[in-house]
């Protein structure tokens, strides 16, 4: 059995739905970069309580995902499942509900929860079919992609 590393980067979003799918996109480019040993990054599409078992064994996990704020498209947010919870009316991932549950169960399920971080991107466009990333939010990826490097160090 392969033996889990203490730290998850985890893209989630729908590839066919424009910016909807800049968490899967920068993971899919930091899958071909070089991290840490202990760092791990997985694909994580559109699952929700299927990524339950790859939260067993971690110590922390950056979540990215498109992040409705209410701020300009392109603004950038770390946000903790607690801030989430807190402005549950104001900010709103896509797929916060699905991901809150998965953190919710695995909470009861193993009483021990990782440390978890979501770096966040308010897209132009979520709503539309296609694979391409909006001018807007492709120019914010590698600021991104450091923002998730830096909370790799983060304790």
């Amino acid at each position: 059995m392969k033996k889990v590393k203490p730290i998850l980067i985890l893209g989630i979003g729908n590839l066919l739905l424009k910016d909807e799918g800049v968490g899967v996109q920068i993971a899919q480019k930091m899958m071909k970069t070089r991290l840490p040993a202990n760092v791990e990054v997985l694909d994580g599409g559109t699952a929700s309580l299927d990524l339950i078992s790859y939260l067993k064994g971690r110590k922390k996990v950056i979540v990215i995902d498109c992040v409705r704020g209410g701020d300009k498209p392109g603004t950038i947010y770390r946000l903790t499942p607690e801030d989430i919870e807190k402005d549950e009316n104001k900010i709103l991932s896509l797929h916060q509900v699905d991901f809150q549950q998965t953190l919710h169960l695995w909470a009861e399920l193993s009483k021990k929860i990782p440390k978890v971080v979501v770096i966040g991107i308010e897209p132009k466009n979520y709503s539309s079919w296609g694979m391409e990333l909006s001018s807007l939010v492709k120019k914010r990826v590698p600021k991104i992609i450091e923002l998730v490097k830096k909370e790799i160090w983060k304790k």
